[in-house]
């Protein structure tokens, strides 16, 4: 009687500098959160300083322009805007989450684990991107509403909007894709083998 098997056999091990590579690219980024979360907290302090000695009256006391007021009150709002605060938050988590990530995918002993960091890392910097826009954005909205409409305001608005979603959405597409190649180039693959049919062993 003649069986037919199919062994599993190993095609080699990949390439270790999917992983490095990956790593790399996350240790850059995480050093430039790093550079952006003490930018963030040094903007903050300042902005702070800074709108704390401003009063809308004492400032427009001389303006019979309600829209002076408005105007002052909405430069004070963006300096109480948690995009300050959020901002310099979701830089140093990424900094701190990039940490272990550039250790493990770099070593490549715990493709898995590193991975799932890695995978983290791309979610958190989307979703601290896409909030950090959207309190900009609106604040923008409301800072157009302080001042005389001067036409082409609303056109601005529209366009910056498209532009700061766009390039997020884009950036973070491409993150996501690169990580996604990684993932699959760096994962142990194998190969079935059919021996032919001439030279079939018997048992």
């Amino acid at each position: 009687m003649e069986r037919y098997y199919v062994p599993k056999t190993s095609q080699g091990e990949p390439s270790p500098w999917w992983l490095k590579g990956g790593a790399i690219f996350i240790g850059v980024l995480g050093f430039t959160s790093l550079i952006g979360a003490i930018s963030l907290i040094a903007s903050g302090f300042w902005f702070d300083s800074v709108v704390e000695e401003m009063d809308a009256e004492e400032i427009c006391r001389d303006d019979p322009d309600p829209a002076c007021e408005d105007l002052i009150e909405s430069i004070i709002k963006m300096g109480d805007m948690q995009l300050w605060d959020v901002g310099a938050a979701a830089s140093a988590l990424l900094f701190i989450i990039s940490i272990p990530t550039v250790y493990l995918m770099w070593m490549a002993e715990d493709r898995e684990t590193g991975l799932k960091l890695a995978w983290t890392w791309v979610a958190v910097h989307a979703a601290s991107q896409l909030y950090i826009t959207h309190i900009w954005m609106n604040w923008l909205e409301e800072f157009n509403e302080s001042i005389p409409d001067v036409g082409f305001m609303e056109f601005f608005i529209t366009v910056s909007k498209i532009g700061s979603y766009g390039s997020v959405i884009f950036c973070e597409l491409f993150l996501a894709a690169g990580l996604a190649m990684i993932t699959i180039q760096s994962r142990p693959q194998t190969k079935l083998d059919m021996p032919s049919a001439f030279h079939a062993s018997e048992e």
